[in-house]
């Protein structure tokens, strides 16, 4: 919880993308209530309505990286009742639940900083609970993967909005936590865990549904994969002596059930994931690509899709509303990391496992550039990697896990050090660069953009009954390079009489199994 309250603490109420949009749902979430949400009969979109001035006052520092959150102390010390219009979730687009949940929290909604540090403080406590207690509930194979995978995916864009009150946050919390709960349910020796997994399992997917539009095409899309791990690992360890009407009537089985999941996506949510009126937009938002003389629409999408993925680890998108930029310092040697341990997992893990992420890494590739297609934009147009990166941490933590019948992946000494170095380090970088975004603004680089710090300058906005900035900066860091090192030591040789509940007789394979 400390390395979250680092991150809480670093930016002010406002400092993530369409907080005021946020803030007014969460407002309007029960529909019109006096002095809270007031009807706007003069505006003919049903999404608008009239809220309390802060909620929008409340991101006066945004978009500009050179400006602190100072102007915030002014915004916030104005008691006059004063109401502005919002557009709003009115017309129920998105997902209604985390914004009714939130309601609950704001009060008489006229104290709009307290009551989005309670949602803020909220969303922090629901991440802490949801990792811990997945992390518990798995065996000791199933909790390394998961924790250093989860730590490694969730610099910095993760930990930056698990503090926010933006919806990104259930995502953080419960999609980030399916696909280990998942695993727990199938292969945990222990009753009580697998029924424990199976409600953490629930509770995560709910959460993203209850928040996100593009969730249900993430969960659809993790449940195909690890069901068909599971389907070829089974087939590869049994001796297969079904007949082939047997393995058809299987196949059929399985193509009919997914049939129907997305006959129920579309009838229930169509615009999640942008999969409403897929087959006659490709058409349409090629020819408006290629009018724009890009060369090849396909191909033009397609080659920087890729930064999509890399934006959840720092690299080119920044924090915030895109007005943080992560140094290459910090985000280079994380994505440097990344790649290494999911090929060090690859290559030593089962096939199964490795069709797995290849689905999941298929469908990263496939969701972005068919929506971008059909909408006749390109990346950098629409869509952020907010919106992908609760699908980058099953890749990486189903590279790291091994099943109880698997040889024990271990890591040297050398590469665990490195892990730890490397994360602590980007995590020190990224957070004092948040920090100082918003404390006293960011200095101008070469191309004129507010991109750099400098220390010793006075602080214009800070949290008055909060320590110095410094001194959370420096906790927080030691924080998450402790967590850092606890979860590396998971993967070192355990000695012969040390207990392990999914331990094999088996050595490290050398090779894949």
């Amino acid at each position: 919880m400390t390395v979250l309250a680092g991150w809480l603490l670093a930016a002010p109420p406002g400092a993530s993308p369409d907080d005021g949009y946020h803030l007014g749902s969460i407002w309007c979430a029960e529909g019109f209530k006096d002095d809270i949400c007031v009807e706007a009969p003069a505006i003919e979109d049903p999404r608008v309505a009239f809220v309390p001035s802060q909620v929008l006052t409340v991101q006066c520092f945004a978009y500009d990286g050179a400006r602190s959150a100072a102007c915030q102390n002014e915004a916030i010390a104005n008691t006059l009742v004063q109401l502005l219009p919002s557009v709003t979730n009115l017309d129920k687009v998105r997902p209604n639940f985390y914004y009714w949940t939130m309601h609950q929290l704001i009060g008489d909604g006229q104290d709009v900083a307290a009551a989005a540090g309670r949602i803020r403080a909220a969303n922090a406590l629901l991440t802490m609970g949801m990792v811990t207690l997945t992390a518990l509930v798995a065996h000791r194979r199933l909790r390394a993967a998961f924790l250093l995978s989860w730590l490694v995916a969730a610099l910095p864009l993760g930990l930056f909005f698990a503090t926010t009150v933006s919806t990104s946050a259930w995502s953080v919390a419960g999609l980030t936590t399916v696909w280990a709960n998942l695993i727990t349910v199938r292969d945990h020796p222990d009753r009580r865990h697998r029924v424990l997994g199976g409600l953490l399992a629930v509770i995560g997917a709910g959460m993203g549904l209850g928040a996100r539009t593009e969730a249900v095409a993430h969960v659809a899309v993790l449940v195909t994969s690890l069901a068909a791990m599971w389907w070829f690992e089974r087939r590869r360890s049994a001796s297969d002596r079904r007949s082939l009407p047997r393995r058809l009537a299987g196949a059929a089985g399985a193509l009919v059930a997914l049939l129907l999941f997305f006959g129920l996506l579309n009838a229930v949510a169509p615009e999640s994931a942008n999969l409403s009126g897929a087959v006659g937009g490709f058409a349409e938002g090629y020819e408006r690509l290629e009018a724009r003389d890009v060369g090849d629409p396909f191909l033009a999408i397609l080659f920087e899709v890729p930064t999509l993925w890399s934006g959840a680890l720092g690299d080119a998108w920044g924090l915030g509303v895109l007005d943080t930029p992560i140094p290459h310092i910090a985000s280079i040697p994380t994505m440097a990391l990344f790649v290494a341990l999911l090929a060090i997992g690859i290559h030593r893990g089962s096939r199964g496992r490795t069709l797995a992420i290849a689905l999941l890494a298929a469908a990263l590739i496939a969701m972005p550039t068919l929506s971008l297609l059909r909408s006749g934009l390109l990346v950098y147009e629409s869509l952020q990697p907010r919106q992908f990166m609760a699908m980058v941490y099953p890749i990486l933590g189903l590279a790291l896990y091994r099943s109880r019948r698997e040889p024990t992946l271990i890591l040297d000494r050398t590469m665990r050090i490195t892990a730890v170095l490397t994360l602590s380090a980007a995590h020190a970088i990224a957070l004092l660069v948040t920090m100082q975004r918003h404390t006293i603004g960011l200095l101008p680089g070469f191309d004129g953009l507010p991109r750099h710090v400098q220390l010793g300058r006075d602080i214009e906005w800070w949290w008055s009954s909060m320590p110095h900035p410094d001194v959370v900066w420096a906790i927080a860091s030691i924080a998450f390079l402790a967590l850092v090192a606890g979860s590396a030591d998971l993967f070192r040789e355990r000695g012969s009489g040390e207990h392990d509940e999914s331990r094999t007789p088996h050595r490290v394979a050398e090779g894949r199994r």
